[in-house]
């Protein structure tokens, strides 16, 4: 790397020269058959911040300067692709607004290849492919990590609009900053700046758009440019609702067989396992992997093979009998497809206490991710639960948080838990289990001040001066926006398959429904929502892959 070269955004420790790589000679005279040529003056700008389906460039001489502005409205230089590098990262796989700014160092030369031929080009050269699927991935990688074209987040800490915001941006993947009122002295100067008051927070700060006060998740998402609407006119192959691992894993396989794919997805890629802070056990990771990460690198391959991932799209109901089935999208134009895929997974469920809502977002979490440890950094929290979702989330926080509390109601974990967790929480002294204890009682003015549980044997109560409850509770079906159009048992698990058959629900005599296949023909259930499946991250990703073959077989009947 040059040395008056910038120091590049892509930070984790040797990987540099993956991120900012150097084609050969040959690749760089390969891809020219993908794009045109062009010469270009000093001081042209390629691409601004904010613009979407922007072009694809490798430099053939000088370089192309990557910036955003500062606070001053100045440009601020953090690298150069020079000869024989390329520009861009994952936004070139969907139509998201990019976050930063390229023009021309000097006068030079490049090839420019646009969104359908870069496409092309990953397809029909694979070696350059894999260097520049690596590259992208690591280089959104060093924007988040240095927060380098993002957005300011301004708010309360213990607010729950602001830890939503948070959570959204953070499942999202999209680098942000947030400052929280009390805690920077600069703030009440930048806020007058911006004319918010306290009652507009919190706000949302990007330089391409603006301020937003308050915002909703689909505010956000337009705000921030990472909304891909679904195409009204198309009838697609295959609508999958739920980005889950099931979802995302079914759209893979769906979209690299050339079917015509989208995916509908209500807040974040990654669903219940997207809030793991680190999976030990899914097969060829043996040092674990964040649900957040799996999650990530599965929706890059499935917008490589050119499925649209519609986000934040809650999905309100489906509409017909038989196939091509209608989806209803709140605040947006319905979705028609030949084939859906129901993937929408499970939520953990909630303590039946009379003030339990007024602490949801103000002490209570359903997820613990690096978000959440932040906030209760170096004080105590009580995670409750006995699955491995609990396991993960206290063996997390127990580096990162003064104490852990489990609260379990049974006497043991070996049942519901894997081995390994078990054995790490035995052996960590940050981590205490209190057995055959519940939460009775939860205090606290305007936030989560104060836990009681109660052991159900000796009916001893111990009070607790804890602001942060983790819950892990089992899981309940979100299957509510299908209004019973499909059979489910007594809990709302979708049936599929012979259960279908058993129930006496399946409609069609001339053949039977396929192993994934609801009552409703041509509508499948995957992953943790269908009824008699195995509540894990690789039965939920092998069941999205298999269920692609029973898609084949409908479509082709």
């Amino acid at each position: 790397m040059p040395a008056d070269q910038p120091t590049p955004y892509a930070s984790p420790i040797g990987k540099e020269h993956h991120a900012f790589p150097f084609l050969t000679p040959e690749q760089v005279e390969r891809t020219k058959r993908f794009g045109k040529v062009e010469r270009l003056r000093k001081g042209t700008i390629v691409f601004e911040r904010g613009e979407k389906t922007v072009d694809f460039f490798v430099i053939i001489e000088g370089g192309i300067e990557i910036y955003d502005i500062d606070s001053q409205g100045q440009p601020n230089v953090f690298t150069v692709h020079r000869q024989n590098q390329f520009t861009g990262e994952l936004d070139l796989f969907s139509d998201r607004k990019i976050l930063v700014s390229g023009r021309l160092e000097k006068d030079g030369e490049v090839i420019r290849i646009n969104r359908k031929n870069f496409r092309e080009l990953l397809a029909a050269e694979p070696d350059i492919g894999d260097i520049v699927m690596r590259a992208f991935i690591l280089r959104r990688l060093g924007f988040l990590e240095r927060t380098l074209g993002g957005a300011l987040l301004i708010g309360h800490r213990n607010s729950a609009e602001t830890q939503r915001i948070q959570r959204f941006l953070g499942r999202n993947a999209y680098p942000f900053k947030t400052l929280y009122v009390g805690e920077n002295d600069e703030l009440p100067q930048l806020l007058e700046v911006y004319g918010v008051g306290d009652a507009d927070l919190p706000v949302l700060i990007c330089s391409d758009a603006g301020v937003v006060k308050c915002p909703s998740n689909l505010t956000v998402a337009e705000t921030i440019g990472i909304i891909e609407y679904p195409d009204a006119q198309t009838v697609y192959d295959v609508a999958i609702v739920g980005a889950g691992p099931s979802g995302l894993a079914a759209a893979v396989y769906a979209a690299s067989e050339g079917l015509h794919t989208v995916v509908l997805e209500g807040l974040a890629p990654g669903g219940q396992a997207g809030t793991s802070s680190k999976i030990e056990n899914y097969l060829g990771f043996p040092t674990g992997v964040s649900g957040q990460e799996l999650a990530g690198r599965a929706q890059v391959q499935a917008q490589k093979f050119g499925a649209v991932l519609a986000l934040p799209m809650q999905v309100l109901g489906i509409e017909g009998d038989c196939s091509p089935y209608t989806l209803k999208i709140q605040d947006n134009a319905p979705v028609r497809a030949r084939t859906v895929i129901i993937a929408t997974g499970a939520k953990y469920r909630t303590l039946a206490l009379a003030n339990y809502e007024s602490f949801e977002g103000r002490g209570i979490y359903y997820a613990a991710t690096a978000i959440e440890a932040n906030l209760c950094k170096h004080e105590e929290v009580v995670v409750v639960g006995a699955g491995n979702s609990a396991g993960q989330a206290a063996v997390y926080l127990a580096g990162h948080t003064k104490h852990v509390h489990m609260v379990v109601r049974g006497q043991g974990l070996a049942s519901s838990m894997s081995s390994y967790l078990v054995r790490r929480i035995e052996a960590s002294d940050a981590i205490t289990v209190h057995w055959g204890s519940e939460i009775i009682a939860l205090e606290g003015d305007g936030s989560l001040q104060s836990i009681s549980w109660r052991n159900k044997q000796s009916a001893e109560i111990s009070t607790q001066s804890i602001c942060h409850l983790f819950l892990m509770l089992g899981a309940q079906p979100n299957t509510q926006w299908l209004d019973q159009r499909v059979a489910t048992d007594a809990s709302g698990f979708v049936y599929t398959g012979d259960d279908v058959v058993r129930e006496q629900r399946w409609p069609i005599e001339n053949r039977k429904p396929e192993s994934l296949e609801t009552s409703l023909p041509s509508v499948f259930a995957i992953g943790d929502v269908r009824s008699g499946s195995i509540k894990r991250v690789a039965s939920a990703v092998g069941e999205g892959s298999v269920c692609v073959q029973y898609l084949h077989r409908v479509l082709n009947a």
